[in-house]
């Protein structure tokens, strides 16, 4: 199998005089957060019904995306 990248989960600077303010924190926490539900909604339906995609090679495939898993390092904090 294989993969790609298809997209990035935008990551809030850090900002040292408001590093560690409770409304900093969150900020990160909602922006994280709101980007990978927009992610998950655009997914959705495709991996119940999966999409056709015709490969490099000109094969017609049927193809069904999925996240495996989702390992966060806790930018938001």
């Amino acid at each position: 199998g294989g993969g790609c990248v298809v997209g990035w989960l935008p990551i809030v600077p850090d900002d040292a005089a408001e590093e560690g303010k409770l409304g900093y924190t969150t900020l990160k926490h909602v922006v994280w957060h709101e980007s990978f539900f927009k992610l998950l909604e655009h997914i959705a339906q495709h991996s119940k019904t999966g999409y056709s995609h015709k490969d490099y090679n000109g094969i017609l495939r049927w193809l069904f995306p999925v996240i495996l898993i989702l390992l966060p390092d806790y930018e938001e904090q």
